[in-house]
């Protein structure tokens, strides 16, 4: 790896890692989902970085993939279980880091499970070692807590603009001859749970990424595909777009999705309700790992 590609992906790590604690004290009960995540990507950007993606803020049941709408009032409840993932990008090189903010009481184990997996996993990480004795890591401490890994959530590879290449980084066993090689930049994200152990599609979608560009009629259509085109291919949330008129952006997103020029980061729930943390670290894989959001 060149040293100005490691220095970027520190630096978007030490943005992340920053902000990340910060979220501690910024989640509390009865402060607004907007006002949070407004506060953690104006930290990114102040710090030298750029939001790689809108901040999650996922909430009790929803594991992923949720973030405020325009005009969002909805505000953090006492007992809730608050997820935050942040992803900061220096010059295209990305970290991505997640903490669960716990205000229930009654959840302390989840949230000790999905930290501890995260902390085991990387123990072992190393060039040379299968990435399925990673999985299987994450899979036992979870259930040493007496919780469920969720299945169909994973952690990924991160490539210059890109947020899920390879590998895949299952939360659960699963057989394979992969191996980790040495400067590859990847995201441990074990999610935990006290369901069913695995998420489905929620009917609703706030982040949209560009997946080509084709010709619209719709001016407020073109702008979107403008403004996703300026980040490289990185995700966007409803919120950032820069038209005044909700109506019109629903009516111009509409459009672009059915004709297949963008893909939907459907919000993610627990399938059969449970409670879900999440943990995340990226690292870079050495002999001993650089953990760039530590």
């Amino acid at each position: 790896m060149e040293k100005e590609t490691a220095d970027n992906y520190v630096k978007a790590g030490k943005i992340a890692a920053e902000v990340r604690e910060a979220s501690r004290d910024i989640v509390t009960a009865g402060k607004g989902y907007m006002e949070i995540v407004e506060k953690i990507e104006k930290m990114i950007r102040d710090s030298g970085g750029e939001p790689a993606f809108p901040v999650n803020i996922s909430v009790n049941d929803i594991a992923a993939h949720h973030t405020p709408t325009k005009n969002d009032t909805t505000i953090v409840k006492d007992n809730d279980i608050v997820k935050i993932d942040v992803g900061v990008h220096v010059d295209g090189y990305i970290a991505d880091t997640a903490v669960t903010v716990n205000l229930n009481k009654d959840y302390i184990d989840l949230v000790k499970a999905a930290e501890s997996a995260l902390e085991e996993a990387i123990k072992v990480v190393k060039p040379g070692v299968l990435l399925s004795d990673v999985s299987t890591v994450i899979e036992e401490t979870i259930k040493g807590f007496g919780y469920k890994p969720i299945d169909n959530l994973t952690g990924h590879g991160l490539n210059r603009f890109d947020l899920h290449t390879e590998p895949t980084v299952p939360n659960v066993s699963f057989a394979s001859d992969y191996t980790l090689k040495e400067n590859q930049v990847i995201a441990i994200e074990p999610f935990a749970t006290d369901g069913g152990g695995h998420v489905k599609d929620s009917e609703n979608v706030f982040i949209f990424g560009l997946i080509e560009k084709k010709p619209v009629r719709n001016a407020e259509a073109r702008k979107i595909i403008d403004f996703a085109d300026s980040l490289n291919g990185l995700p966007f949330a409803e919120r950032w777009l820069p038209i005044d008129s909700l109506f019109k952006i629903r009516l111009a997103l509409r459009e672009l999705r059915e004709r297949g020029v963008l893909h939907d980061y459907y919000v993610l729930r627990e399938a059969k309700g449970g409670m879900v943390s999440q943990a995340e670290h990226t690292l870079i894989v050495k002999d001993k790992p650089i953990i760039i959001t530590k």
